[in-house]
């Protein structure tokens, strides 16, 4: 990391209608901007309905100008409409509503698929001034190939993980593989995730479960946000911790994925 970063990430409902989208970010961002915060999180499908957007709505503008309103990096998840498809793309805009990085949502859910979206196919890094970033959405970023996505990212120098997600309780498991999941993750692969999720009723059959998370790969849990209420959620990543991390123990893990064969009888 260049420098530390203040962070700000928001715990919210899914909104009904896309004008309760617009004046949910509105106030949550401004709330947020209060204090020095540099980068402000949004969770997955955190503006528009989906008809909406099928129908021309520009999520991307808005979400833009909230940005650059209240001279905030500004992260999350929407739906798009692209010439040909639908796609959950996660996105960070800068402080002047410049469009920094997108990043198509690649581990698509059967809600999403159902709903014919498509998957992406690439995870990039991208440099800020506070250092390398990459985005994961959702599902891309707490599934048993997670890993392979991790140490993809820690190799090519990725300090802080995006990660805006819409917490679906889907099984009495579900808190508890996407808590210990992010935590072990960034343990691992000496990374900062700021995760920014939902509380309450979806557009899905099964409740968020809420639990936003800022993760230190040093200190761990900086912040983590309840089962059920709108929440803003506050930490400051500091270089020290994550550079603490990557000088001391690296010598005791393995460069490469060992080659083992599993025997079977």
């Amino acid at each position: 990391m260049k420098k530390d970063l203040k962070v700000a990430i928001i715990q919210a409902k899914i909104p009904k209608s896309t004008s309760i989208g617009e004046e949910q970010i509105d106030r949550l961002v401004k709330e947020a901007t209060q204090q020095k915060i540099d980068i402000v999180g949004l969770s997955e499908d955190c503006l528009a309905k989906i008809e909406d957007i099928k129908n021309g709505y520009d999520a991307m503008n808005y979400l833009s100008s909230i940005a650059k309103k209240y001279g905030v990096y500004l992260f999350g998840a929407t739906i798009v409409k692209t010439s040909d498809d639908l796609r959950n793309r996660g996105f960070l805009f800068n402080r002047n509503g410049e469009l920094v990085h997108v990043h198509d949502k690649v581990v698509l859910t059967p809600p999403e698929v159902d709903a014919g979206l498509i998957a992406g196919e690439t995870i990039e890094v991208f440099d800020t001034e506070f250092g390398k970033m990459s985005i994961l959405v959702c599902k891309d970023s707490f599934h048993r190939y997670a890993a392979w996505f991790f140490e993809k990212l820690y190799k090519a120098g990725v300090e802080i993980v995006l990660v805006p997600s819409y917490s679906i309780g889907v099984s009495e498991r579900s808190i508890e593989l996407w808590t210990n999941s992010l935590k072990a993750l960034a343990k691992w692969f000496s990374v900062y995730v700021l995760a920014p999720g939902t509380i309450g009723k979806n557009t899905t059959e099964w409740p968020s479960f809420g639990h936003a998370l800022i993760i230190c790969p040093k200190r761990v849990v900086l912040a983590e946000g309840s089962l059920d209420k709108e929440e803003i959620l506050r930490a400051t990543l500091d270089v020290e911790s994550l550079e603490y991390i990557r000088n001391s123990d690296v010598k005791w893990q393995p460069n490469e994925v060992p080659e083992v064969e599993v025997i079977t009888e």
